[in-house]
């Protein structure tokens, strides 16, 4: 699958809470408190690129999210 450098760089971060957590669900505030400030928006947009792309799963709160079977597949190929 074709990422732009945002969703790959928001992959990137959520391979490292995945790595530190055995959770299979993330709050959304821990992922977005490892964006750097200066580049909000760009990971912003990467989130919701992989949102769109179905690579993560927002809760119905939207509070917390989870990878995909094929944000795993993602993952496992990076």
């Amino acid at each position: 699958m074709d990422l732009i450098p945002s969703e790959r760089a928001v992959l990137q971060i959520i391979r490292a809470l995945m790595l530190e957590s055995k959770s299979r669900a993330y709050l959304v505030t821990t992922l977005r408190s490892r964006w750097p400030v200066l580049h909000i928006q760009a990971y912003e947009g990467g989130y919701c690129g992989l949102v769109a792309k179905h690579l993560i799963q927002l809760s119905p709160d939207r509070q917390s999210f989870s990878v995909t079977n094929a944000g795993l597949a993602c993952l496992a190929v990076r």
